[in-house]
């Protein structure tokens, strides 16, 4: 007879290590004036750099040296800070922006943070410790501490996927209020008055908010002659959405006549939902997408849907990232255009 004998050891408990951010809360201030206070003491009131110099010992905080040391020398990396992975569009882009730096010697670190911009500190900090030495990030940077750490160190960032003016960080991206702005009107001219919209996660996501307070714009001199909803899918991006998302509108808002996917990926689930509730699109729903991915045109009926510059994204940011490196040339903001592409899955009422 054998006796099996299950050994449960607890881990030891490792302490937190104490951050530059840690410190500046308890110290009151920001995470610039606390790095400044180590390697910039000039540039910080005498009482204030020994406020936070105190705190820091108590705390058992010292600057990390060796990231310091790797910062100053050249790695050949590139910081990508995307969403996600799992996103087709995002894969196009950095696609094109690794191969642009490829041919003069970078490497990319592709980073995956998730849709919140403001809570990716952690990992963009990260990055910039094992030696990079310079970002690309999706969106804006909505962390004030992590701007203010990013321009501390002097690091070149360039923000895409979005165009924004008189920001602490140059863009290279398309205006996406303009462009869903263009979408909208396309349907109202076609005669939609009544619209869903199927979102992707807004909190911290500068894309999707632009997106949604254009639809909402664009109808409201409409006055009471128009009526929308908004489903926002806080996970991501997935044709289950769209197909669970599309029997929901059938059930509770038969007055919509349109649905906009911010995402094809979205709207491959509902032109799948209206097959099975036998909703003719676009006699009865006219159905359009967002990114003109590669399966659009293929899908039955082939999606309308607004084409992004995904490659152009990538291959302008890293132009603007290798002239900066190399030549100290000014990384100056670039305003890309998009482009409608009307298929067969719209239709006048």
């Amino acid at each position: 007879m054998l006796t099996e004998v299950v050994v449960v050891r607890t881990p030891k408990q490792t302490p937190k290590r104490v951050n530059v951010i840690d410190v500046a809360k308890a110290a009151g201030v920001s995470v610039a004036t606390v790095s400044r206070s180590f390697n910039l003491p000039h540039h910080v009131r005498d009482d204030v750099r020994a406020k936070v110099l105190e705190v820091a010992q108590k705390m058992g905080y010292t600057p990390n040296s060796a990231a310091k040391a790797l910062r100053s020398r050249k790695t050949n990396v590139i910081g990508a800070v995307i969403p996600t992975l799992d996103h087709a569009i995002y894969a196009t882009m950095v696609n094109s922006f690794q191969a642009w730096l490829a041919q003069y010697g970078y490497v990319v670190h592709v980073l995956s943070c998730g849709f919140d911009s403001s809570s990716i500190y952690d990992k963009v900090r990260l990055l910039v410790e094992r030696g990079a030495e310079g970002l690309l990030v999706v969106g804006e940077i909505a962390d004030e501490e992590l701007e203010a750490y990013l321009k501390e160190y002097n690091m070149p960032v360039i923000c895409t996927y979005s165009y924004l003016e008189d920001r602490a960080f140059p863009f290279i991206g398309f205006d996406n209020y303009k462009a869903t702005q263009q979408l909208i009107q396309y349907l109202i001219g076609l005669g939609h008055r009544h619209m869903a919209m199927l979102t992707g996660p807004i909190q911290g996501n500068d894309r999707q908010q632009a997106r949604v307070r254009a639809f909402e714009d664009s109808l409201k001199p409409l006055n009471g002659e128009a009526s929308h909803v908004i489903y926002e899918s806080t996970e991501g991006y997935s044709i289950e959405f769209g197909d669970k998302t599309m029997r929901r509108i059938f059930m509770a808002q038969p007055e919509v006549t349109a649905v906009i996917c911010n995402s094809d990926v979205i709207a491959f689930g509902v032109l799948s939902a209206c097959k099975r509730l036998g909703i003719d699109v676009p006699s009865k729903l006219s159905v359009v997408g967002y990114d003109n991915l590669e399966f659009a045109e293929y899908l039955d009926p082939p999606l309308t849907t607004l084409a992004i510059p995904a490659e152009e994204m990538g291959q302008l940011s890293a132009e603007s990232m290798i002239a900066h490196l190399r030549n100290g040339s000014d990384i100056k903001p670039v305003l890309l255009g998009t482009e409608l592409i009307i298929r067969q899955s719209t239709h006048s009422t």
